[in-house]
């Protein structure tokens, strides 16, 4: 009866387009792992598909851990998006409000998502309700349903805690290394309101780590700014930003950047190209820098302090045009340029495939890929 359902089980993932792998406890009982195969060498992540919190005993702090259906293969390993709240919220709100983990499974990525300090610093491993309120509880927080009071109990990236977080940020790539098969040559940063800032100052700072960086809605960097190599740059703000204020030094940011990595834009004088996305957004793009990268800065018009493109989980944002930009998306569209063939189901179809579907009418169907076909089932 065990195997039976075991191996009903392996066919269902299967149809979903995953590896697995059975194992046998010493019960007896099969279990499953999940697996990438890198090249020749077969990498078992630790935590199956969905969001799991992970705590670090060591550095005494906690993330959150998306982990794809499928993770895309190559030799080097698989990509990796991290994510920096906002102050006042938490992981679980900054992925609810942006989707984070959703866009990460569709590329074959892995996201982390780490919790940052309140002001006593005493929610390190506060498990789930680390970053919520008392009075909402754990369901509560996972759905982003309340945002702390800007207390001394509310998390954010404070400057006076940086040092801290970047031993933080060190532990998290160690371990998603270690434990789900993450390739350390294709790391991205994205950061929401403080979270914005603590990205731009790590564009600074740790280079070393991360690829590129996309802050919104958060601006400013730290002084003096010595990245150690050039990395490419995206960032958005509202033109209304009501509490971050991105908007009155976003520009002179992203020049700064642009001039630390050595860019030049289009025009014939290699000042930037601004293109009108949408007609609520605009982009300003630097697109040849240094080690082939790009800065470029974009602006939805008359957004205030919110996520591009994305309403937030508790119901504060005002409903916006469906012409801004949906920025989370957008940035990780950019990354994609930086991670060579990483991501999944690059050269579908083949040319087989287009061989199969023209040898019968109707054309046949397909049966995989299921929560990408079938997302609500």
């Amino acid at each position: 009866m065990a195997l039976w359902i075991a191996t009903t089980v392996m066919q269902a993932l299967l149809s979903r387009g995953m590896h697995v792998d059975f194992h046998e406890s010493t019960e007896g009982m099969l279990l499953l792992q999940h697996e990438v195969r890198t090249g020749r060498r077969v990498c078992k992540a630790s935590h199956p598909p969905g969001l799991h919190l992970v705590q670090l005993a060591e550095s005494q702090r906690q993330f959150l851990l998306g982990m794809p259906h499928e993770m895309v293969e190559n030799p080097a390993g698989v990509p990796m998006v991290m994510a920096f709240h906002g102050h006042s919220d938490s992981p679980w709100y900054a992925n609810a409000m942006t989707g984070l983990s959703n866009l990460t499974d569709r590329f074959g990525w892995i996201a982390t998502l780490p919790f940052a300090l309140n002001d006593l610093q005493s929610n390190g491993l506060g498990g789930v309700g680390a970053c919520c309120p008392a009075d909402c509880d754990d369901e509560c927080c996972k759905q982003g349903l309340h945002l702390m009071k800007k207390d001394d109990y509310a998390c954010g990236w404070l400057d006076s805690n940086f040092n801290k977080d970047l031993q933080m940020i060190e532990a998290v790539v160690q371990w998603t290394k270690e434990n789900a098969c993450v390739d350390t040559g294709t790391i991205f940063a994205i950061g929401f309101s403080s979270g914005g800032v603590m990205v731009n100052n790590l564009a600074c700072t740790s280079t070393d780590i991360f690829r590129a960086v996309a802050p919104m809605s958060g601006d400013a960097a730290r002084y003096p700014c010595t990245p150690a190599r050039p990395i490419s740059y995206v960032s958005m703000c509202g033109t209304k930003d009501d509490e971050a204020f991105c908007q009155l030094g976003q520009a002179s940011t992203a020049k700064r950047f642009s001039q630390l990595y050595n860019c030049s834009g289009a025009r014939p004088s290699g000042g930037p190209i601004t293109t009108r996305l949408s007609l609520t957004t605009t982009c300003t793009l630097w697109d040849s820098c240094a080690g082939g990268n790009f800065v470029e800065y974009c602006q939805t018009e008359g957004l205030s302090h919110d996520a591009s493109g994305h309403l937030r989980p508790d119901d504060t944002s005002y409903v916006r045009p469906g012409s801004d930009l949906d920025f989370p998306k957008y940035a990780m569209q950019k990354f994609s340029i930086l991670a060579g063939q990483s991501i999944l189901f690059l050269g579908h179809p083949t040319q087989e495939e287009l061989a199969y579907k023209a040898s019968q009418w109707p054309p046949p169907r397909h049966h995989d890929h299921l929560y990408i076909r079938h997302p609500s089932n």
